[in-house]
């Protein structure tokens, strides 16, 4: 066993490592299909690794799954992200989780996130569920949205994101009440994660860098082509679903990763 591995003993037996892979590409299937929510599914690398380690691996693959979401996506997205001053695009959304996120960290800082964590994977869970199985997961209306609409509820994911890691939530639950396209939803909840998760990878790195170290690098190195082939089966699998399927999809991964946030808090605890 390589000496730069002493906090991950399980990591280096086979098994392991193979039961690492089939979570990452399952994760991977699941953020490149819904667009969100890599870490829903990959909370169970929990199970095998430290906590702190597990979710820099999270957050470090998550950020690679989701640059490549884009660029697969881009021909279809470019029409709804650029120019980036229109008014129902990406900007008010990106400058309000900037906005939120410090809020959100301060949260995490001050009172802890377990309760609020468990209580966002509970409302979720429960949104997911009643639209699914109340509203029968209507047609798409795409209404149009104020960019002060969209500053508020890019806020309200970042402080969200802040204490939770999942700033998708807020964006991805609007776009549902809305009824905003596949598409247009699309670009507009990828660009928005990426570039919060990007801030998530830089504060951690630079008030943890330590997380970050050859052992790191080892473990992602490994995870990274598993990562990448199931981020490429969802998007293929994205592609042919229509407006209505995709609705019901990302209803479903709602659900699926309220349950997951509600997973990691069990772990934590």
């Amino acid at each position: 066993m390589p000496s730069f591995l002493p906090d991950l003993l399980h990591a280096a037996e086979p098994s392991t490592l193979l039961l690492l892979a089939v979570i990452y590409l399952t994760a991977s299937v699941f953020s490149g299909l819904s667009g969100f929510g890599f870490s829903a599914i990959g909370c169970l690398s929990l199970l095998v690794l430290p906590p702190q380690r597990g979710i820099a691996m999270l957050m470090g693959l998550s950020l690679v799954t989701q640059t490549s979401s884009i660029r697969s996506l881009w021909p279809e997205l470019r029409r709804y992200a650029l120019p980036l001053t229109r008014s129902d695009g990406v900007m008010p959304y990106l400058a309000g989780g900037t906005v939120g996120i410090p809020a959100g960290l301060a949260i995490l800082a001050t009172l802890g996130a377990r309760e609020l964590t468990t209580a966002l994977g509970l409302l979720l869970l429960a949104y997911s569920a009643w639209s699914l199985f109340a509203s029968g997961g209507s047609h798409p209306t795409d209404r149009p949205t104020r960019p002060w609409q969209a500053f508020l509820v890019g806020a309200t994911g970042g402080l969200v994101g802040g204490f939770s890691a999942f700033p998708g939530s807020a964006l991805v639950v609007w776009n549902g009440l809305r009824g905003t396209g596949k598409v247009h939803g699309r670009a507009l909840t990828q660009p928005y994660i990426l570039w919060m998760q990007i801030v998530g990878v830089a504060l951690l790195v630079v008030t943890r860098p330590r997380l970050f170290d050859e052992a790191f690098w080892t473990v992602f190195s490994l995870a990274l082509p598993a990562a990448l082939l199931g981020n490429a089966l969802g998007v293929a699998i994205y592609r042919r679903t229509g407006d209505k399927g995709y609705r019901r999809i990302t209803l479903a991964a709602l659900g699926i990763t309220g349950t997951g946030l509600i997973f990691k808090v069990m772990i934590a605890t």
